[in-house]
Formats: C-alpha cells, sequence, structure tokens
C-alpha cells in the first residue's frame, strides 16, 4: 500500500512540475463541478487510476477496464463524463486551482499513509 501511495504521490510531483507554461484561461461551464467537490472525486479517480496501473502491465487492458472502474464514482458524485472532462479542462487551464487541488489530494493521501503505518 505505501508504494501505491509514493507511486501517486510521485506522478502528482511530476504532473505538478511538468505545467510550466501558462495556459489561456478557460471560462467556467455552465456545469463546472464546485471546487472542493472536483477535488474529492478526482483524488478517487487517482486511486482507482494508480491501483489499475499497477495491477496490469498490459495498457491496453488498463484503458479499456479504467472507465468502468470509474463509473461508481462519477455516480457517487453525480456527474458523467462529460462533465468531468469539462471540469478538468477548466480547473487545468488555472494553474494556480489546479495545484492547490492537487497539494489536497497529496496531504490526504499523506495523511492516510501515516494512518496505516
Amino acid at each position: 500500500m505505501k508504494k501505491l501511495m509514493y507511486l501517486l504521490m510521485g506522478s502528482i510531483y511530476l504532473l505538478l512540475g511538468a505545467c510550466s507554461y501558462q495556459f489561456d484561461k478557460q471560462s467556467a461551464p455552465d456545469d463546472l463541478i464546485p471546487k472542493d467537490t472536483f477535488t474529492l472525486l478526482l483524488h478517487e479517480v487517482m486511486i482507482v487510476e494508480s491501483y489499475f496501473k499497477h495491477q496490469q502491465s498490459n495498457v491496453k487492458a488498463y484503458s479499456e477496464s479504467l472507465p468502468e472502474a470509474i463509473l461508481p464514482i462519477f455516480e457517487k458524485y453525480n456527474v458523467d463524463s462529460s462533465r468531468y472532462a469539462s471540469s478538468m479542462n477548466y480547473y487545468s487551464s488555472r494553474q494556480e486551482e489546479l495545484i492547490e487541488i492537487y497539494s489536497q489530494i497529496q496531504d490526504s493521501l499523506t495523511l492516510n499513509t501515516v494512518e496505516f503505518e
């Protein structure tokens, strides 16, 4: 479990480090997922994604099975893939907000890791 958490945290750092240039800011979509809800949703999606990446070495199998595994998370938060994608595009165009979202997720994962020790 620790390895999975460290892998996920490392991925977050790589993603944040790769975001060194400014995106054109998009206007908020009408169905924007609120930031606090989006943070919770993304946290759960990232855990499932990390688990599938760790369990399946075949990229094709991983990419085919992941969307189905994420559906219960979308249902829990009452969103669909289109709304998730438009919200992700919006937050991705705002680096400061996205960094804050990922930092909150990382803090939560760190606390969970400490609790499991």
